[in-house]
């Protein structure tokens, strides 16, 4: 399996350096006319061309026109590999024959096979016939072949000949096959030609096929693809027999499925790929004497050989395929696969094989093609060289070129749209042709953008000034046919938006009678002088503008909406509202009084009966307001003196602080007493400057 893999190495490398990948897509140019008659139909043609550029005909209707042969698709009509359907020496292109047409060759092909170094010529012919323009029957025969074997010695098969003394020859190892092995664990023998071991020739097998083709390139697609069934019937089948002709047949049935693909490049060089599976049959039949005659042969014997199935696979091109001289070039190989009688076969058997030559029109449904055949990885065999001469003819049915005219028509929605507003259009074609060719469509616009590809695409109008906008799509053929339709979009300014306005306030409380800035924050394009209008559900509104003031003189507490609004000279307006709450003003601040007081004596400091009931008093309220304090201020009559005023201060201390010792008896804490000395009012008696009094401080006051 490593050699068969090498071999699709060796194939698809020869593939790729000489794949025609620098020829460039074209429309030739028609050719000049052979007489005057042509000439002055051709100019007329050539000056209807120009003033009708849209309508022009693909490359193989115009040849079709300029060289009057009414032959479908040029004066060299394509010719049939040795298959019998068109494609080159053996390989096959993608393409069929259309329907009527029929082709017949016939061909002699000479080339080498291993072991054995076996050269093996054929003579051949095959016919073909377009049922449908994609479904090609064909079928031949190789009328004779002969194999010449150069190295018998390599072969098992040669090593005891059946028909000499087979008393002598040792037993095969294989019962029922014709192989003797002296010298090894298994036969050599060539998978085409299992029984070949001496110089012999006769009639061939069989050949019948069918082609479909699923693309073509006459129809527009970009290549042509086909599949094909080939069934190989052999003419002969008695193993003794093929054994002394020379083994010219396997001798058994074999069916091969393929699949070819090919490619045209600007009408300079056609490329073909061709690949094939054939699944093989073993040959079944006992050898039974040395030439025994018909009726002693045992079909249903045991299999003789089993034989690998084949893998076939090829490239080749053909240069200048519309020319009257046609240069080709192949590569082929056989890659032999799958269960298979064992063989001690030395050196490479998977052969491949390149051919070169040329193929020359005499009449343009006639050919001849010649090439040279060279194996080139068998080196054990005597003879690598063969060649390939073919003699082809081909009837191709041919109809008048029809018109190869393009159509199309669009589609816009919406057909107008706002600017700036992020709409898109979308855009939808559809284009004929028609001969069916493959369109492509291109659009264009003055402003924004197309986004996508093909028949449906979007257009963004971003950045487009409002204004009539054409939009335009050309669909377009391979061949430069093409036609145009257009959708015709407006743009609309975009509208100016209302005006926006936001209302602020310094602070969101006041006390009442106090003042508040409020503040509007306009946004407007109109670029137009804005009037500002305020109202309040409550207080008074000072100033105008966008800034004002609010003011809640002679409010009750609550909460009180402010509302601005704004008009352009547009007509656009805009409101905003802000709430102020007037908070209810503080409770007063608690403030101390004077409560009670005690009279004294002129110059006594005792705390009498009357007075202890007025600090008892005084004592209860201290234990029910714990928070609260008392301030004791003493007094005492001024004296004329400064000792005597001396005396008096301190009977006024001793007096207030006598009141506090007993408030302090009474359970009350002396840092909630306070004392002082005061001095008399002028105006007041000697009675009442000696006293003490009682200041009550409630809590958060202070005295």
């Amino acid at each position: 399996m490593l050699k068969g893999s090498c071999r699709v190495l060796v194939l698809l490398v020869l593939g790729l350096f000489a794949a025609p990948a620098i020829f460039a897509s074209g429309r030739p140019s028609p050719k000049k006319a052979k007489d005057k008659k042509a000439a002055s139909a051709n100019a007329k043609r050539a000056k209807q061309e120009g003033a009708q550029s849209q309508k022009r005909l693909s490359p193989e209707a115009l040849r079709v026109m300029n060289e009057g042969v009414g032959k479908g698709i040029g004066q060299w009509v394509p010719m049939p590999g040795t298959n019998g359907t068109p494609g080159m020496f053996t390989l096959n292109t993608g393409d069929t024959l259309p329907r009527g047409a029929y082709d017949v060759t016939g061909y002699v092909n000479k080339y080498g096979r291993a072991p054995g170094s076996l050269n093996v010529f054929d003579v051949g012919t095959m016919v073909g016939f377009g049922v449908t323009n994609r479904l090609t029957i064909f079928g031949g025969w190789d009328v004779y072949r002969h194999i010449q074997t150069r190295d018998p010695g390599a072969l098992s098969s040669n090593a005891c000949p059946l028909n000499l003394y087979p008393e002598y020859c040792p037993k095969p190892v294989y019962p029922g096959t014709p192989y003797v092995i002296p010298f090894g664990s298994g036969p050599v023998y060539s998978e085409d030609f299992p029984f070949a071991g001496i110089n012999n020739g006769g009639i061939g097998p069989v050949t019948l096929g069918v082609k479909y083709g699923i693309l073509s390139e006459t129809r527009g697609n970009p290549v042509s693809l086909a599949i094909r069934d080939e069934v190989y019937i052999p003419t002969k089948t008695n193993i003794t027999q093929l054994y002394n002709e020379g083994g010219m047949q396997s001798g058994a049935w074999a069916d091969l499925l393929g699949v070819t693909v090919s490619k045209t490049f600007a009408n300079v060089v056609t490329w073909s790929f061709d690949y094939g599976h054939e699944f093989t049959q073993d040959p079944r039949g006992s050898v039974v004497g040395p030439l025994p005659p018909p009726e002693q042969y045992v079909p249903s014997g045991p299999v003789s050989v089993t034989l690998a199935d084949q893998e076939h696979i090829g490239t080749g091109f053909i240069f200048f395929p519309r020319s009257r001289f046609q240069l080709m070039t192949e590569y082929n190989g056989v890659i032999y696969d799958g269960n298979a009688t064992p063989t001690t076969t030395f050196g490479p058997r998977d052969p491949v094989d390149g051919i070169w030559g040329i193929r020359v029109y005499p009449w343009h449904i006639v050919s001849v093609d010649a090439g040279y055949r060279y194996m080139l990885n068998l080196p054990q065999n005597f003879d690598r060289s063969g060649f390939v001469v073919k003699i082809n003819a081909e009837y191709w049915p041919g109809k008048p070129a029809p018109a190869d005219n393009v159509t199309v028509t669009s589609t816009a929605d919406p057909q107008s749209v706002v600017q700036d507003a992020g709409q898109m259009v979308h855009l939808t074609a559809h284009g004929t042709d028609t001969l069916g060719h493959s369109l492509t469509y291109t659009w264009t616009a003055p402003a924004g953008s197309i986004r996508g590809t093909g028949p449906d695409v979007q257009w963004d109008p971003d950045g487009a000034n409002p204004g009539k906008y054409t939009l335009t799509v050309r669909a377009g053929d391979p061949y430069g046919n093409f036609a145009t339709s257009s959708q015709e979009i407006t743009v609309t300014p975009k509208p100016i938006p209302p005006p926006t306005m936001a209302c602020s306030s310094v602070k969101p409380s006041v006390l009442p009678g106090e003042r508040v800035g409020i503040t509007a924050n306009v946004h407007d394009e109109s670029g137009t002088t804005l009037t500002y209008t305020w109202r309040t559900t409550g207080g008074q509104i000072i100033g105008s503008g966008a800034s004002v003031t609010f003011d809640s003189t002679g409010l009750a507490p609550g909460t009180y909406t402010i509302t601005g609004r704004v008009e352009n000279e547009k007509g656009a307006a805009a409101d905003c509202q802000v709430q102020v709450t007037v908070q209810a003003p503080p409770p007063p601040k608690p403030q101390a009084s004077k409560i009670d007081q005690c009279l004294f004596r002129d110059n006594s400091t005792r705390v009498d009966n009357v007075c202890k009931r007025v600090l008892d008093n005084v004592a209860l309220r201290l234990q029910n307001e714990t928070g609260a304090h008392v301030v004791v201020i003493g007094y005492a009559s001024p004296g004329k003196t400064a000792r005597v005023q001396r005396l008096a201060e301190r009977r006024a201390g001793e007096r207030s602080t006598n009141a506090q010792k007993y408030l302090v008896s009474k359970g009350i804490s002396a840092d909630r007493i306070e004392t002082r000395t005061g001095t008399v009012t002028a105006g007041e008696t000697r009675k009442q400057s000696n006293r003490i009094d009682i200041i009550w401080v409630p809590e958060g006051a202070t005295y």
